[in-house]
Order: C-alpha cells, then structure tokens, then sequence
C-alpha cells in the first residue's frame, strides 16, 4: 500500500485537482479562492504539477508560507476517496485564506493544553447544546434556538477560559469544517449526506468530547450551518470576536436544566493517558534531555496530564531562530508551562 502511495501521488494530486477545478468557490466563502497546494509522503512532495524537494515545512495537515505564497498540504498516509480528499484539501485552502487576511483569533493551543480544565458539568452541558443544534439542523424553532444561547451563555460566564477556547477552534477550524462539507456538497450529495450523518453522531457521543478540540471543528460547522440556513446574521470577516462569543454576549443568564453524565469518560481519559506516560518512562527511551521551550505539538489530539504532554507524530522544540523537529509519538516532561526537561519515545 505505501508504495503505491507514493508511486501515484502525481496522479492522484492530478484527480484532486479535477475536482477542484468543479467547485465553485464563490459559493462556499465570501472572497474565498483556491490556492496552490501540495501532496507529501514520507519521502517525496508533489506540488504545483512538479515533485520538489520537501522541507521541515511540511508537517501534518495545513496551511504553510512556502517559497513566499502560502499554499495547502496535505499528508498522504492512507488511500483516501478523491473527493474526499479534495475537500479537506479545500478546507486547509480555507487556513490559507485566513492566514492571508490576519486572522486573529487563533486560540493559543499549548497553553489550552495547560489549562483546559474537563469539568463534569460543562461537558454535560455541552452535550445539551449539542441536542439542541441536532434538532435545529433538522428543524428550526426559535425556542430551541434562544435556548441554545441561554445555555453557551451560562457556560461562558461559569467557564470563561474553557468557552473562549471551544470558540476560537470553532471560529478557525468550525469555519474550514464547514467548507470541507459545503465542498462534499457540490461534488457528491451522497457523500455529504454520509459526512452530515457522521458529523450529527459524534455530537452527542460523549466518548468525542475528550479531547475538546476535535468536536469543535464539528460544532462550528453544524452551528455555522444553523445560522446560514436561517438568516441569522454573524460576522462573516476577519480580526473581530469568534462569532460563537458574539452570539451570546448580550444574552442573559438564566438557569438550565442538565444532568452531570461525563465523570466516567473524564476518568477514562486520564487513565488512558497515565498508562501511556508511565509506560514511555518506564521503557526510558529518551530522545531529548536538557532545557528546551516546546514551540509545537500534534495540537489535534495532544493531552496534558500531571507534567507530561503526549504528542502523536511529531515534536518541534529549541527556541524560535534554533528549532528543532523529532518524528514519532512522544511523551514530553513539562514541569514549567511550554518548557520540556525530558522527552521520551513510545
């Protein structure tokens, strides 16, 4: 399988590029345009109809400034369905168009990774929501709807730092979700239908809140979708609040109904995580050692867990002017926010 892979990434960047040739992209965003993009492997990089030599620049799924213009990639680990594939390579087109237009309310990932704290009643509450933006996709009642609010209002003034974070991931990430779907959209109905259904399940399956950052590429999306669908209006711009913030501000808090259900994922999830850590220092493994800032994880699904990060993939550390990349999955000792003393392998 991986051979084929990399025998055919010209070919399969060419099938992408078709069908993003299809997509009209003046009804997706307002301003937004394709941009170049590139397909990589462990080995080599095709981009702009030309293998080229690839850099540390390319990691992960993304938007990066390359060679002076900011471009999209993509890393090819698995066979993907060509549509599909056109579409999440869209949706980092999308952080391409932000990063051009200043976006600004990028949350600080690593000191989320610090701080976020899993509380039973926000999740629970949470999950509420998300029964609520279920049932306003399906149909919409302005009840329902007001209700919703009244809800994400009571979570941002009990859990400021925890609501700012969901809406600035759903703000970036929600906003690229909901153009990878619209894309699916225009290019196969039942392709869409099946990423819609895939989206409205995670929603209320409590094992996809932790960690959080990943439901709120799915949240943003379907909310994006409420309002769209219905008129309501938003900041559809650059450099203001998240609209997730701006939708709620001027709401008044009330009190809601919900039941704590999320104590048992909660525990789980650290469990799981103290059995990776201890284990990766257990085998001593060490590939790093010394005083080093942490300047980038795998933010996707990185966990923090008392002084120890897990990164899967990669790790870049150093200092800005001095970095350094490490590949594979790791367990970082942090005992000083964005620092690392020990890094080990597992």
């Amino acid at each position: 399988m991986i051979e084929v892979m990399k025998k055919d990434l010209k070919q399969l960047y060419y099938e992408i590029k078709d069908y993003i040739d299809k997509v009209d992209f003046t009804k997706l965003w307002k301003g937004f345009k394709p941009f170049k993009f590139a397909l990589y492997n462990e080995d080599e990089c095709f981009f702009d109809g030309e293998y080229i030599e690839k850099t540390d620049a390319f990691i992960a799924n993304t938007a990066i400034n390359f060679n002076g213009e900011v471009i999209a990639i993509w890393n090819v680990l698995e066979d993907v369905n060509p549509i599909v594939l056109a579409s999440k390579m869209i949706h980092e087109m999308f952080h391409g168009y932000q990063m051009v237009n200043n976006e600004s309310r990028l949350p600080d990932e690593l000191d989320a990774l610090y701080h976020y704290q899993y509380n039973d009643e926000n999740l629970s509450i949470k999950l509420e929501e998300n029964k609520l933006l279920i049932s306003l996709l399906d149909k919409f009642e302005k009840n329902s709807f007001n209700k919703l609010l009244e809800y994400r209002k009571y979570r941002l003034d009990k859990y400021h730092y925890e609501y700012l974070y969901e809406a600035r991931i759903e703000q970036i990430e929600g906003t690229a979700n909901y153009i990878e779907i619209n894309v699916l959209k225009q290019l196969s109905i039942d392709l869409y239908l099946e990423k819609l259904n895939e989206l409205k399940n995670r929603l209320v399956n409590k094992g996809c809140f932790l960690p959080i950052r990943i439901l709120c590429y799915d949240i943003g999306a379907l909310l994006l979708m409420v309002l769209k669908d219905n008129n309501i209006s938003f900041n559809d711009g650059f450099n203001e609040e998240a609209f997730a913030l701006s939708l709620v501000k001027n709401i008044d808090k009330k009190e809601i109904d919900y039941k704590l259900s999320f104590s048992k994922e909660i525990n789980q999830y650290f469990d799981h995580a103290k059995d990776i850590i201890n284990k990766a220092v257990s085998n001593n493994d060490i590939v790093v050692e010394g005083n080093y800032d942490i300047l980038g994880v795998n933010v996707y699904n990185a966990i923090y867990y008392d002084h120890y990060i897990i990164s899967i993939y990669f790790l870049m550390y150093g200092k800005m002017d001095e970095s350094k990349i490490e590949y594979g999955n790791f367990v970082i000792e942090s005992k000083e926010d964005k620092k690392l003393t020990k890094v080990y392998r597992y």
